[in-house]
């Protein structure tokens, strides 16, 4: 779990407009440019039925981004796709590591 200073709040998701999506194979990530670099991750119903598999999906997203940070300050909101719970840990972390790289 990331530390509450690293999470987004409430008052950035009223700010947050992306101008673009970073769309992979295991996760979308939308990003804008801030003061210091704060997480989300956002599974809605549609994607994930199971809130075990929600859950699941938000640890793993979660245990990648304390590996991997951003070099820039962000606010980051990743959206994880189904495959994110069957996916190779190399692969996604790969990708992960490319959509930052782009920010």
């Amino acid at each position: 779990m990331l530390p509450k200073t690293e999470r987004m709040t409430k008052q950035d998701f009223k700010v947050f407009r992306p101008k673009g999506v970073f769309r992979g194979t295991y996760v979308d990530i939308a990003a804008i440019p801030a003061t210091n670099t704060r997480f989300a991750c956002v599974i809605s119903k549609k994607r994930m039925s199971h809130a075990v598999d929600r859950n699941r999906a938000r640890r793993k997203v979660y245990s990648f981004l304390v590996e991997n940070k951003p070099s820039t300050p962000h606010l980051i909101v990743m959206y994880p796709k189904v495959g994110i719970l069957t996916g190779d840990r190399t692969r996604i972390l790969e990708e992960i590591r490319q959509s930052f790289a782009t920010l």
